[in-house]
């Protein structure tokens, strides 16, 4: 959703139909949300965790009445962050990770970053993302480059794909953001989102090519 409001912006969209747009989308995250206990529950367990960090900015009058009762740390989430810590620096060396052991259970989807911060540690994790970036930032210039605005749009719509895939992911297993269960691009187990995530940049590469071939 998020890419396609960014596409129609970058499309030539009225500023008021992108602001529109982005009005219903919240209305229907408030509704979809409101409509499962689950989902709510997900919600106010997240809150509970991070309200103390960004309540802080506010005043005491505001933010006791943004206050919830506080629940138990997220299972998945307590031993994702206990892996990044454990990795320290340097991390504990390829194939030497506890947590893998049955205490992250899905480390090779939705937390395959955890395990990669718990082996390599914090300069292991930078390097993906370093080469996360870069590919991001080679897929942005391909876009810029394109003679055709379909080729423009199509390049930025992979590219923010895959950002909003990775940060996503980034922000659910460290606990700034409630878990989506989204998959790290390239990286995560799962064979239709890596086929798809193959197929969205190969097309990019194709319009790379027919760029150089018009020079």
């Amino acid at each position: 959703a998020m890419t396609l409001l960014f596409m129609l912006f970058l499309a030539g969209s009225s500023f008021r139909f992108f602001l529109v747009l982005i009005v219903m989308a919240l209305l229907f995250f408030v509704f979809f949300v409101m409509t499962a206990e689950h989902r709510i529950l997900r919600i106010r367990s997240w809150w509970s965790q991070a309200q103390d960090t960004v309540l802080a900015i506010f005043p005491d009058s505001i933010a006791s009445s943004l206050r919830v009762e506080s629940f138990e740390e997220p299972y998945q989430i307590g031993h994702s962050l206990n892996a990044i810590n454990n990795g320290g620096i340097f991390g504990v060396g390829l194939g030497n990770g506890t947590f893998k052991l049955g205490f992250l259970s899905e480390i090779h989807t939705d937390f395959v970053l955890a395990g990669i911060s718990e082996e390599f540690g914090f300069l292991g994790i930078l390097l993906v993302t370093l080469l996360f970036m870069w590919m991001i930032k080679r897929i942005f210039t391909i876009a810029n480059r394109a003679p055709k605005s379909v080729y423009f749009l199509f390049s930025v719509g992979v590219a923010l794909l895959l950002s909003f895939a990775f940060l996503i992911n980034a922000y659910g297993i460290s606990g700034l953001t409630p878990i989506k269960g989204i998959s790290v691009p390239f990286l995560s187990y799962g064979g239709s989102a890596m086929l798809a995530a193959a197929i969205g940049v190969g097309m990019v590469l194709m319009i790379s090519k027919t760029l150089k071939d018009e020079r």
